[in-house]
């Protein structure tokens, strides 16, 4: 349910939350209240912007503009407001995408750029075809050990090579992640209304989940098992090392947060069972966040060892993709985690969305993809939404459409957000009903709400802000300049001076946040914050 699917008891020091389990099953009962307020506001130094490593191009993506007027950040019960800066003249990611396309394609053919599976970073060592390389195993300081050949999978059905060779072009092509560096990030955090402040939150962020990382890599309780969602921590894990490579962390970066990142890839690795790719008895939440941060990684830096591992993480995700009897749920991915409790046969929006996103890095990082995966997730994404209330539907259990609680509102950003990476335009009706849904629910305060509020309205909601800020960015317009006026200030003024963002909802109970761990609302937080410069848009929406 949450963005680690977590299911952990919560800790003693964490009052209980009455909307827990009802959010699995349909309320029937009288719901109690959440927990209490938290204290805000952090007062270091930003961290530098990081240099851009070797070959990476700093591209301006956007020129289009739309004013926003000054905004007062929103009130924090108990809280210290930190010092906002007005928001200043931000750039339209839609128009930046646009504008990007257009002057690529006047560009002169020595200096156009190619496909996106065809650009590989310049600086990394040339890759050959996977293929050839599913018979060894690549080790961390030596070269292959032969070993069994693994069971046969979807990606080696692909008749063209998954790997494409590296480009040799005159200017080092743009990547997806382009923005994360140098002037460009800088560039993009102007353009599209960050300032010194969400840079803080976010450097902040970053140190506080540096220091709150065990020694064996990991973030939360490694004892904490659950029999649905298994063992919570390893999806917490891979989303706290997605926080760290939105800001450009990579275990090669050599920057302040290197060793954090290679320490908790490591263990994700060393979790992975090599007949089936699954990352431990994890949730399917758990491995789509885990294949999704290493399928980044791999973007990032095209580290040899990544890529079998990554192989074999995507195989588990492929095998488990519908069909189902039912065509709505065709497509679609649900509860498939391995020794586990299931739940039922449907497909879920909030599960699809992680596969849909650690296949897209895939398919950005090089990796050709079987041509009817993504088509599918597609088509169960587009028959998730319900037209009539104009909103995604979290599944198509007849029991929870009919409760008060008919969906849960992450799918609907969720939903909106994976069909523009599908190709589906910003302009699209159930797109366009998405973004407007998304919008009328802003955050007002960061504090917990009642069950109502959280869930009908999306209020205290940390996973919906996450899926509303990559939605509304990618629509941009009015419904970006809308969305990140709350985003920019709410969310800054809210942090603890250590850095943390205090757990205010059940997706953090759930996830095992509790007063001493706070990693998964944290990192949560961390990631909508680098919203304006994680993805380099053009190649993002240039299908």
């Amino acid at each position: 349910v949450a963005a680690t699917g977590a299911g952990a008891a919560a800790p003693a020091a964490v009052p209980p939350v009455g909307v827990a389990r009802s959010l699995v099953a349909p309320p029937s009962a009288p719901r109690a209240g959440v927990v209490g307020a938290m204290r805000a506001e952090s007062g270091t130094v930003p961290e530098p912007l990081l240099a851009a490593p070797p070959g990476t191009a700093l591209v301006r993506a956007g020129t289009a503009t739309a004013a926003v007027g000054p905004v007062r950040a929103a009130a924090v019960p108990r809280a210290r407001s930190r010092p906002v800066a007005a928001a200043p003249t931000l750039r339209d990611p839609l128009a930046a995408a646009a504008r990007a396309r257009a002057a690529a394609a006047a560009a002169p053919a020595a200096r156009a750029v190619p496909p996106i599976a065809s650009v590989a970073d310049p600086s990394a060592p040339r890759p050959t075809d996977v293929r050839a390389r599913r018979s060894a195993t690549v080790g961390n300081d030596g070269p292959a050990v032969p070993r069994a050949r693994p069971p046969a999978s979807q990606l080696e059905r692909v008749r063209a090579p998954t790997v494409a060779a590296a480009a040799t072009i005159a200017d080092a092509a743009p990547t997806p992640y382009s923005n994360r560096f140098g002037p460009a990030k800088a560039r993009a955090l102007a353009e599209f209304g960050g300032s010194a402040e969400t840079e803080r939150a976010v450097a902040d962020g970053l140190r506080y989940l540096a220091r709150q990382q065990a020694a064996d890599g990991t973030w939360g309780d490694r004892r904490d098992f659950d029999p649905k969602y298994g063992h919570v921590y390893v999806g917490k894990t891979a989303l706290c090392v997605l926080a760290f490579l939105g800001a450009g962390h990579t275990p090669e970066s050599r920057t302040e947060h290197s060793a954090v990142v290679a320490r908790a890839i490591d263990h994700l690795l060393s979790l992975q069972d090599e007949d089936t790719g699954a990352f431990g008895a994890s949730s399917c939440y758990g491995h789509g966040i885990s294949t999704y941060a290493i399928a980044e990684c791999y973007g990032l830096t095209k580290s040899p060892r990544l890529l079998q591992p990554l192989e074999r993480a995507l195989t588990w995700i492929l095998d488990h993709q519908g069909p189902r009897r039912d065509r709505r749920n065709r497509g679609g991915w649900g509860y498939f985690s391995p020794g586990l409790e299931a739940e039922d046969n449907y497909a879920r929006v909030s599960v699809s969305a992680w596969m849909v996103m650690a296949l897209e890095s895939a398919r950005l990082s090089g990796i050709e993809l079987p041509p009817a995966v993504l088509p599918r997730a597609r088509e169960y994404l587009e028959a998730s939404f319900d037209s009539r209330q104009g909103w995604f539907r979290y599944n198509h259990e007849p029991g929870r459409l009919a409760s008060a609680w008919p969906t849960l509102p992450a799918s609907t950003p969720a939903g909106a957000f994976c069909l523009m990476l599908l190709g589906v335009g910003a302009d699209d009706a159930k797109v366009q009903a998405a973004v407007d849904y998304t919008v009328e629910r802003r955050p007002r305060e960061y504090r917990p709400y009642d069950d109502d509020a959280f869930v009908l309205q999306g209020q205290g909601n940390v996973y919906f802000w996450y899926y509303g800020s990559l939605c509304c960015f990618l629509a941009g317009g009015e419904a970006w300049t809308r969305w990140n006026e709350r985003l920019r200030t709410l969310l800054p003024a809210a942090q603890a001076p250590d850095g943390s963002f205090a757990p205010i909802d059940v997706y953090a109970q759930e996830a095992g946040d509790n007063r001493r761990d706070r990693s998964y609302t944290t990192a949560m937080c961390v990631l909508s914050l680098e919203v304006y410069y994680r993805y380099f848009t053009p190649l993002l929406l240039g299908r």
